[in-house]
């Protein structure tokens, strides 16, 4: 009865991190005039998911969540807009070469590459969610992280399994009731992804092992 007490409060403490996460993110946005304020908020969202995990009680309460999502936000203000807009570019890319194939007589070949386009989009959603958990623990370059956000997915592929499902399951579960959607908003793709990587990720500073004593070997980034 007591595990269950705790787990359920524990729980509780989640909810109402995510909550207070997408408010902070949203407002963040805001500040930074969505072009500006976007991307840093992404990257303090997985921050603040970050920490909580790797907490030895978890009980943060709102003022604690806020000013560790401020505090983030300041500091990824300008390397989250690069590895962002880096993003954006490729992503801009994808989408364009997908719809030149579908939306233009290109033949069979054209359904061919189509083809090739989705999965490979498909592939770039699971790297995209997993490169900004990554940002947010390691102070490393553009390159590397994009890099090594690809390797993860492949080289980690019951934790690509795990995400996938995950990501599905939240669509349909916020199509289904759009409410989710708002109260939660970008904060639980971001989460998702992070309890992904912090269960199954097995990496160096960010893993279920920190919890039992372990000591990561790669710097990760400070308070």
């Amino acid at each position: 009865m007591q595990r269950f007490a705790l787990g359920y409060e524990q729980a509780a403490r989640l909810v109402l991190v995510a909550f207070i996460t997408n408010l902070a993110l949203l407002a963040h946005t805001i500040m930074g005039l969505v072009l500006v304020g976007f991307f840093p908020s992404l990257a303090a969202t997985c921050g603040v998911f970050r920490r909580w995990l790797t907490d030895e009680d978890r009980e943060w309460g709102i003022a604690q969540t806020w000013r560790t999502f401020h505090r983030l936000w300041k500091k990824e203000l300008r390397g989250a807009n690069i590895f962002g807009w880096a993003q954006a570019a490729i992503w801009a890319l994808l989408l364009g070469d997908y719809w030149i194939v579908n939306f233009h007589r290109t033949g069979r070949i054209g359904v061919f590459v189509s083809g090739i386009l989705f999965c490979l989009m498909v592939f770039m959603i699971l790297a995209t969610a997993l490169s900004w958990v990554l940002f947010a623990l390691y102070d490393q370059g553009v390159g590397w992280i994009l890099v090594r956000s690809v390797q993860m997915v492949l080289a980690r592929p019951w934790m690509s399994v795990v995400l996938a499902f995950g990501l599905a399951l939240m669509a349909f579960a916020c199509w289904s009731w759009p409410g989710l959607a708002v109260v939660f908003g970008p904060a639980l793709p971001c989460l998702l992804s992070s309890s992904a990587v912090w269960f199954y990720g097995r990496l160096d500073g960010f893993s279920i092992r920190m919890r039992r004593g372990a000591q990561g070997e790669m710097a990760t980034k400070g308070e």
